[in-house]
This record gives structure tokens, sequence and C-alpha cells, in this order.
């Protein structure tokens, strides 16, 4: 790699020698895991610089690119790929846009179950991760403990066509629990040296076709999604609002209706005729109310129904 990345002392480093020596270092050398955050706002560049970083790994630990396939939108994604056998010891995963499709609080109780898998399955798999996120607090604390950096992106050079991202490493003090968050110091040209940016150029063409291809289609997915649930909800609101008023009868049967409850066992519990609870339920229709449920629906009163017939 013929780029570079600055140190903290205005020093050039070759870029990628640092991260990739770290990773490494904690997941072929120490057989130990990596997780990661990567931080910062829209149009940022933290995709990009996830795509480079890891790109730039693969190259320097397998001589190979990165794959489009280690890319994840969503926890099945990243559950998935886990399960698919198909991971090597030292390879890494990204979690891209981690909760653009949840909840936040849903968000946060399954990234908690994620991590607690992947720390299980790290100890015999040295696989990384690194989460995509707007803001670390999408994270709850126990989540932040368990992360051993986090990079906040600090602007894109367009000139030269680079990423910065502040790197700060996390100590963790096990008996009080507290996070320091610190810098990198390296050994360079003999002297101890503080990074305090670690910058990346754009990711290769190929790499970022591929990453927007399938992007588009998570993006246009959850669009998709969206749309079909406000039109649901919509059509749902618009039924309700042409709905008139039922009388007490008619109250009467319409609940027992969508209970479960045939005509003729409503006949006998309100004692009327078949053909006057047939003669209900035409006008309930015509006020707009729906009774008909599903095949599986359940009679809560069957034996009360029975206990009338006979």
């Amino acid at each position: 790699m013929a780029n570079l990345i600055q140190a903290g002392n205005g020093k050039q480093i070759p870029e990628g020698m640092i991260m990739n020596k770290y990773f490494d270092n904690r997941m072929n050398r120490r057989n130990q895991n990596v997780l990661l955050a990567t931080t910062g706002g829209t149009g940022s560049g933290k995709s990009y610089y996830d795509l480079s970083m890891l790109d730039s790994y693969y190259f320097y630990r397998f001589n190979l690119p990165y794959p489009i396939e280690n890319v994840c939108f969503s926890v099945r994604e990243i559950m998935n790929r886990l399960n698919s056998k198909e991971l090597k010891k030292g390879e890494m995963l990204i979690f891209e846009e981690a909760g653009a499709n949840l909840g936040s609080l849903d968000f946060q109780n399954q990234i908690s179950k994620i991590f607690t898998y992947v720390l299980q399955s790290f100890r015999s798999m040295n696989i990384g991760i690194v989460m995509n996120l707007p803001v670390l607090s999408m994270l709850n604390k126990s989540a932040r403990l368990l992360l051993h950096a986090h990079l906040i992106t600090s602007g894109i050079d367009r000139d030269i066509n680079k990423c910065k991202c502040k790197a700060l490493f996390h100590q963790l003090n096990q008996t009080s629990g507290k996070s320091f968050w610190k810098y990198m110091r390296i050994k360079w040209n003999g002297k101890a040296r503080k990074i305090e940016r670690i910058s990346y150029s754009y990711p290769r063409k190929e790499l970022a076709e591929e990453y927007e291809k399938k992007k588009f289609k998570f993006v246009s997915d959850l669009n998709e999604g969206f749309v079909q649930k406000l039109e649901e909800q919509h059509a749902e609101e618009e039924y309700k609002d042409k709905r008139k008023d039922l009388s007490d009868v008619e109250k009467e049967v319409y609940d027992l209706l969508i209970t479960g409850y045939s005509l003729k066992e409503i006949a006998v519990i309100v004692e009327k005729s078949y053909q006057n609870c047939h003669q209900t339920r035409t006008r309930i229709e015509k006020k707009g109310y729906k009774t008909k449920i599903s095949k599986n629906a359940k009679k809560i009163k069957i034996n009360e129904v029975e206990a009338q017939i006979t």
C-alpha cells in the first residue's frame, strides 16, 4: 500500500499498518477476539472507512480482498454468517448501520444477545466484528464494556480522498468497572509515539460498488416494509371511520361472532331464532364490521354453550 496515515506527531506511517498488526496480534497470535465500534454522523465516511480498514487487513492477513458477504445489515445476517461455518480464524464482520431497522429498546436487547453469543464463539473461532453506529450510546452499558476500541470519524479530506478517525482503545478496570479510553502508543523510529488519528483512503472501486448494491437492496426492502405498514395502518383507520354504531343486540351478537361462536350457538345464547341472528349478522356487516375470524380461533365459552344446548 502506497498510501499513508497520520501519526500524532505528524510523521507518516504506511496506511493500514497499525490496525493490521493490531487485528493480527489479537486474533492470530494471542488467540483473542476483536470488538470495535465506528461512530459518526450521516456522510462522515464511517462505512467506507470500515471497508477500507478491513480490506487492507484481509490483503495483509489472507492475501485476499474483503468479501462483501461479511458486510451485514441486520441481526439475522450477523447470526447466519457466524453459523455458516465458512469463516476462518482471524476473519472480521461489519455490522453496517446497526439499529437502522430496529427500535432503540429492541435494538439494545438484541445487541446484548449478539455480544453474548459472539464472545462465546470468539473463544474458539477468533472472529472480529465492527459495529457501525451513529452514536455509541445506542449500545447499552454492558455492551460498551465489551468493546476493545472506539473509532470516531473526524472528517474527510476530499482533496486526497481520505477519511480520518480518532482511534480510542479501551482499558477497563476489572475491579471498579470503570472505562478509560486512550490513544494507542507505538514505537516508531526508536521513539514512543501517540497515534491520535488514523486515516484510510476510499475503498477499492469494486468493493465500493458491491457495498452500494447491497445497501441499496437493504434500504429498498426497509422502505418497502415501512410503506406496507403505513398502508395497512391507514386502511385500518379508514375502515374504522366508516363503521357505524351498533345497537345493543348487534353488539352482543358481534362480540360472540368474533369470539368464534356459530350462529346456531349464538341463537341459543341470546334466545333468538337462527333466522333472526342471521339477519343481525347481515346488518352488522353492512355497517362495516368484519365478522369472519380465522379457522384457528378458540371458543372461550364453548362449555357454557354446550350446557345451554343440552
